[in-house]
């Protein structure tokens, strides 16, 4: 019901003239998704042009080639896939709660965990059961629907921007490596790099680690053995990664007529961003200010320290048991969101849905999660307004936009922060409640051993007196 509520209120919107206000938006195109480039693109693609001679094609020549029926269609068509985009995404949100709460319901200490001493008397209150409530509220549904009926994302739809292809081919491989089918895996992450540049890199230790995982089986394999075998399975994960991303660019090298030139605008031109058009990320601010002799240098510094986040996380969290490998895929999600060169608001409704799927983080952050969301709400509410001061009215400069971005930026690195720092405090108690449990079973086995002899020593005195 709340998805057919969704797409009949996109409908609505769509038919009430909407997209004529939203379309070209700052806050919800970028020149990347952008359905304006696309016609352009589309229209040089079938007059057997080049789409990439005019220097503004940014689109990959598959996608384009999957989407030339367009071509001469009805606007109401190409708004038709974008809601069918926007519907399977959704839908894979809920595939992936679903998962997550099969996942959390295998571990007991986790659930414990979640409950702090002073949010409950222990002795009056089951953990399971206090934690109902916020579950029957954030159901695998819900998770669906908090992307689905987004006001970000409904009207990032209604602008017509593609973006949500790439939030599509980022759950799908989680998806897929959630369900253990490793090749599957590899195959939409490889076309997430393919779609979104160097970024989806992230993904690559959390969805081999999660198809592993789910592949062998959780409880099967242990210790150093579980290490050296997903050493492998990595390894082969990240060749049939590479070999369907080489695969895709042979077949776009056939498709373009032996033509290299969608490497440069598709692939080069997006990580060196090349195209300084206002967004709600922080890269165009700093490319315009910067001197041309330091463009590497900040090119390299920008998309490098990506590298950096997978291994300590997985290493504090993704390997722990029993949703670790969940939570790191989500915040390979979130480091995507706040990091690629081209974000739109919508990008931040995938990111807030992902957050969502734990919800003992959620709680655990309690007011700071709360706080910072509103911050982020509060830098893209305000980037309208800005962009109109700067670029409409010429009352401003490139300040007053660039303010918000980096409230946006600032508030959603600070929110992903609290997030995973929940994560870590409810490991470590899970942690420590285990070894409680431990110790006190083997110190009451021990007692009740030592009664059982001396009652036995006691009788057999009795009975040789």
């Amino acid at each position: 019901v709340g998805c057919l509520v969704a797409v009949a209120l996109r409908y609505l919107l769509f038919f009430a003239g909407a997209p004529h206000f939203l379309e070209g938006h700052l806050l919800l195109t970028t020149p990347i998704t952008a359905p304006l480039q696309l016609t352009e693109c589309l229209f040089l693609l079938s007059g057997g042009i080049s789409p990439y001679a005019g220097g503004t094609c940014r689109y990959p020549p598959l996608f384009l080639a999957a989407l030339l029926p367009l071509h001469g269609a009805p606007r109401v068509a190409h708004f038709t896939v974008v809601v069918i985009v926007d519907v399977i995404t959704a839908l894979l949100l809920r595939h992936m709660a679903i998962r997550y709460s099969v996942a959390k319901a295998r571990g007991k200490s986790w659930i414990e965990a979640s409950v702090r001493p002073r949010d409950c008397d222990a002795s009056k209150v089951d953990h399971a059961t206090f934690l109902q409530g916020l579950e029957d509220l954030v159901s695998p549904a819900f998770i669906g629907l908090s992307y689905l009926l987004n006001p970000f994302c409904i009207a990032s739809c209604l602008a017509g921007s593609l973006q949500n292809v790439h939030h599509l081919w980022f759950c799908l491989a989680i998806c897929c490596a959630g369900k253990g089918h490793r090749v599957a895996s590899a195959f939409a992450l490889a076309v997430s790099l393919y779609v979104c540049p160097y970024t989806p890199i992230v993904l690559l230790l959390p969805c081999a680690y999660l198809s592993f995982v789910e592949g062998t089986g959780d409880e099967s394999i242990k210790g150093r053995q579980l290490q050296r075998g997903f050493v492998l399975h990595f390894l082969q994960f990240t060749l049939s990664v590479g070999l369907v991303l080489g695969w895709l660019v042979g077949v776009s090298f056939f498709v373009m007529g032996w033509s290299w030139d969608f490497v440069q605008a598709c692939c080069v031109a997006v990580l060196t961003v090349q195209d300084l058009t206002p967004n709600v990320g922080v890269f165009w601010y700093i490319f315009i200010l910067m001197f041309e002799r330091y463009k590497w240098l900040f090119v390299l510094a920008f998309h490098s320290h990506l590298l950096g986040y997978p291994l300590p996380i997985h290493m504090s969290i993704g390997r722990h048991a029993p949703v670790g490998r969940w939570i790191q895929c989500s915040a390979a999600v979130c480091f995507i969101t706040i990091f690629k060169p081209y974000p739109t608001s919508s990008d931040y409704g995938l990111m807030f849905s992902v957050m969502l799927l734990s919800t003992e983080l959620v709680k655990e952050t309690e007011k700071y999660f709360a706080f910072l969301m509103a911050g982020i709400l509060f830098g893209l509410s305000m980037f309208p307004t800005m962009s109109s001061v700067w670029l409409t009215r010429n009352a401003g400069n490139a300040n007053y936009l660039y303010n918000m971005t980096l409230v946006v930026s600032v508030f959603s690195s600070l929110l992903l922060g609290e997030w995973l720092k929940a994560a870590v405090t409810l490991r470590k108690r899970q942690r420590l409640g285990e070894f409680l449990s431990k110790t006190l079973v083997g110190e009451l086995d021990a007692a009740l051993s030592d009664t059982q002899r001396r009652k036995a020593e006691t009788a057999a005195k009795e009975k040789s007196m």
